[in-house]
């Protein structure tokens, strides 16, 4: 429906990679990076036509790994080098951190998981934050905090569900979700996209929105 290429990965210690354990937060920012690393030196896919979805758990990864290539030079990047920012950054039901969802801890302690709150405003990539209202396991409060500490460059209209939990997408809901996605790739995506032809040489000053466009989503499997 979004016309997308999809990868998939699956977090050490859990599912196809249950053999690859244990689990843990340094497994996970590991998994992710393979995941990142596979799309970009191995398959050539250049740094901003690939966006970076992760819901729940995955929130925790993504982020950092839409942190990391924050701190790359952007320098060539649309010319298929390794540096850049990622094309984008979706978060569905995302956290301030593992702590956080059971007490609001006004600061990150020791010990800490994932600690999204600290590393979102380092993110340097057009962000689209989605939740919903009756989520009763990460509270609806958590993307809001997430949507304000943004760098104001990188706020993408949120999408934000009346009734909708943590971890269903009704089918009454689906359309609205699958059209603000678009909405978003639209926006913020697509315009920035390259081409295999673009990788290849210098591109002209025309738009680089074409047929031939390819880009991806990295998306944790859970």
């Amino acid at each position: 429906m979004l016309q997308v290429n999809l990868f998939a990965y699956d977090y050490s210690g859990y599912g196809m990679g249950m053999k690859h354990g244990p689990p843990s937060e340094e497994h996970c920012y590991a998994d992710i990076e393979a995941a990142y690393d596979y799309l970009r030196n191995t398959l050539g896919i250049p740094a901003q036509n690939i966006v970076l979805y992760g819901r729940s758990l995955g929130s925790g990864p993504s982020c950092h790994l839409a942190a990391q290539t924050a701190m790359k030079s952007k320098e060539d990047a649309e010319y298929g080098s390794n540096d850049g920012p990622v094309g984008g950054l979706i978060l569905h039901a995302p956290f301030l951190s593992v702590y956080r969802v059971v007490v609001d801890t006004g600061c990150t302690l020791y010990g800490d998981k994932f600690p999204n709150l600290d590393v979102i405003p380092m993110v340097n990539s057009p962000t689209l934050l989605i939740h919903g209202t009756s989520d009763q396991i990460v509270p609806f409060h958590h993307s809001e905090r997430l949507f304000d500490a943004l760098p104001k460059s990188c706020q993408a209209r949120p999408l934000y569900i009346e009734g909708m939990s943590h971890n269903n997408v009704h089918a009454q809901v689906r359309p609205m979700f699958v059209d603000r996605l678009m909405e978003y790739l639209e926006d913020n995506v697509w315009d920035n996209v390259v081409s295999r032809t673009q990788i290849a040489r210098k591109p002209s000053t025309a738009s680089t929105r074409s047929s031939t466009r390819r880009w991806e989503i990295i998306a944790d499997s859970n």
